[in-house]
């Protein structure tokens, strides 16, 4: 059966939502075409929810594609009804009553400590050369340049292999005392795991057995290529692969004091629309059950989810590149930060500082843009979590260590806010990055999306263009005073104000009209 829905826009209509990669194109407006696909999905979070500024919203419970024509608007799915929702007044009023409708919030929040301390990821720093050693050398040198401990993750290359989720003996000697380490040093640990089964591991035949696995269409366990290789993929429908993952999970953390899991995968492009599963899921199902999965671990960290809105897990944007362009570099990281918090992710992580891409990292430090690491970590400082990768702390550019080193002390400045921020989100969704429009419908605000609201109170609006030593902010009406000076400004119009390599122009609002 075909299902579709079809109006028009009003005048001075903005639409918000979909994929989350897609927020750098965000708003929508009568004078834009733009198609969205949450059928196929984006390779990160994705919900089937768009939101406009006048008060309206469109949801279906499963995925759809959406295209804006120019004022024209039409949606078409396979699988579900798509409705349009009216009478909200404005881009809040539709949010809340969306997600009161259809994503309440479920009361959950990852655990404080990931929105206190900066976050650190032995990604970039080791690559798939993950060592007891490494990870060792690597902790030490956050606490010796004066940086916080705080979370520590371990990515991928800790494991034997794919689906045997056992620290690799190699490399690993004693991995119990080593974890034994990182806690005497204040932190947490956290492993990185997928979703993907080696035929190598000895779990496997047990897993295929039981009807662990997801199928192709003639009954064979689906191999499917990933960037890793190529692998069998957990059926997450099937509730003894449900056990067995957080069985796994679990067994780590009694074994050897794990605190929690990066759960890396499980894109909707790594299954198929006639995928044999217990359940008899979607590929979108199978993204939503691998998300839900996170809810056992407090601390938790996803990178693709599918109708996670109202969930109180933690959501890492994909992974980005050592640029600053607005596709996959630092100009996305606000735009889809902000979409983020509309489509009921509170709890966000912009990528690692610089990038989370390894092979821009395979050269010099002489080679590395260290402007972008600086203002990287500007735009990071004041997000719900900030995660660090390459050891930024000790790079031979002393300034650059100095200004990132910086940028954590900030956010630990205002982490008393931004848990506050993060306790109302998990009982009422409300984002805790907005939209300018969000906070101050009605004054010209709708495609603002370089700079946002941290709840209530503060607007930043970090600089993100090489060489740039000023910003252009729109203020909104009302007092607002200049953060760190004795500058005040009254709103209700744009001001350029200066922002050298070491400042964030970050307004406090004192008075509203």
């Amino acid at each position: 059966m075909k299902f579709s829905l079809k109006f028009d826009m009003i005048k001075g209509e903005y639409w918000y939502g979909g994929q989350i990669g897609d927020g750098v194109e965000m708003p929508v407006n009568a004078e834009r075409e733009r198609v969205n696909d949450s059928v196929k999905g984006f390779g990160d979070q994705s919900t089937p929810l768009f939101i406009s500024n006048k008060g309206r919203y469109v949801w279906s419970d499963d995925g759809y594609v959406i295209k804006f024509d120019k004022g024209g608007v039409t949606a078409e799915s396979d699988t579900a009804e798509i409705k349009l929702y009216e009478g909200f007044g404005t881009l809040r009023g539709a949010y809340l009553a969306a997600s009161k409708r259809h994503f309440p919030p479920d009361g959950n929040m990852p655990d404080e400590l990931m929105f206190r301390i900066p976050q650190y990821c032995t990604w970039i720093e080791m690559k798939k050369l993950q060592r007891q050693s490494g990870v060792l050398k690597y902790a030490r040198s956050i606490i010796n340049s004066g940086m916080p401990a705080g979370e520590i993750i371990i990515d991928d290359g800790w494991q034997r292999t794919f689906g045997d989720w056992e620290f690799k003996n190699l490399f690993f000697k004693n991995p119990g005392a080593m974890i034994d380490e990182l806690h005497g040093m204040g932190f947490k640990v956290i492993l990185w795991i997928v979703p993907f089964v080696s035929p190598k591991s000895p779990s496997f035949s047990y897993l295929k057995e039981n009807g662990c696995l997801v199928r192709n269409a003639d009954g064979s366990v689906a191999m499917r290529k990933w960037w890793d290789g190529t692998s069998a993929v957990l059926d997450m429908s099937e509730p003894k692969a449900f056990e067995w993952f957080t069985g796994v999970c679990r067994g780590l953390m009694e074994k050897y004091g794990v605190d929690g899991f990066k759960q890396d995968a499980a894109d909707n492009k790594f299954y198929r629309a006639d995928d044999i599963t217990a359940g008899g899921v979607s590929p979108n199902g199978q993204t939503e059950l691998w998300m839900r999965s996170a809810l056992q671990f407090p601390f938790n960290e996803l990178r693709a989810s599918w109708k996670a809105g109202g969930v109180g897990v933690a959501q890492r944007l994909g992974d980005k590149r050592h640029r600053w362009e607005k596709y996959g570099g630092l100009r996305a990281l606000i735009p889809n930060s902000l979409l983020l918090g509309l489509t009921g992710h509170p709890f966000s992580c912009p990528d690692m500082i610089g990038g989370g891409w390894a092979a821009d990292f395979w050269k010099p430090q002489e080679f590395y843009d260290h402007e972008l690491f600086i203002r990287w970590a500007e735009c990071s400082t004041l997000m719900p979590m900030m995660q660090y990768s390459l050891s930024l702390w000790r790079l031979r550019n002393k300034r650059t260590a100095e200004l990132c080193r910086a940028a954590a002390k900030f956010h630990l400045e205002f982490s008393d806010y931004i848990v506050k921020y993060a306790n109302a989100a998990r009982m009422t969704g409300e984002p805790i990055v907005r939209y300018m429009e969000y906070s101050f419908p009605n004054e010209g605000m709708e495609e603002v999306n370089q700079q946002f609201m941290l709840g209530d109170d503060y607007l930043v609006a970090p600089v993100v263009d090489k060489g740039a030593r000023e910003k252009e902010v729109k203020l909104p009406k009302g007092e607002w005073k200049r953060v760190g000076t004795d500058d005040i400004c009254e709103g209700g119009r744009a001001v350029t104000v200066k922002a050298e390599i070491d400042e964030l122009p970050i307004f406090k609002l004192m008075k509203k009209n």
